[in-house]
């Protein structure tokens, strides 16, 4: 019998340290590894630029690590997360559908900058950041590029 309430009590403390998991962390950082080519940026009143594939622009993402190329150079990288967020309608100051871009993106633990909210469809990565109604927003468009190993 005391056997047999050892084992529930050590049942009952294993489940208490699953439910004490980091909420709002994505484990899924996979969703967007991989490398990254600008198509579209749209940033204040400027009007949307289109951009041709090899253009360099490009972000490199690995499980936790990214790289940022502007015309080919590197400019940038260092260490990103994605957490939960599904403030991005009071962030950026538009009307976003229930569902999308519910994830924010974390460089650099640098928690003090806009937020910027990440939404992957298909082979599309789209960020926004800023906010819109002051011509502050900011929308950039990725297309993933194919792996030439």
């Amino acid at each position: 019998m005391k056997y047999f309430i050892v084992m529930i009590c050590l049942a009952g403390i294993v489940v208490s340290f699953d439910s004490c998991k980091k909420k709002g962390v994505r484990g899924d950082s996979a969703s967007i590894i991989g490398a990254w080519e600008l198509r579209q940026a749209q940033n204040g009143m400027v009007p949307t630029k289109d951009f041709s594939s090899g253009n360099g622009n490009i972000f490199k993402f690995s499980d936790s690590l990214y790289e940022k190329y502007t015309n080919g150079n590197l400019i940038k990288r260092g260490h990103y997360r994605i957490v939960n967020d599904t403030s991005v309608a009071s962030e950026v100051g538009l009307v976003v559908p229930s569902g999308q871009f519910s994830n924010r993106i974390i460089f650099d633990s640098d928690f003090t900058s806009p937020k910027t909210f990440i939404q992957r469809s298909n082979n599309t990565l789209i960020f926004l950041s800023g906010f819109f109604p002051t011509d502050g927003g900011s929308r950039e468009s990725y297309e993933k590029k194919e792996d030439h190993r």
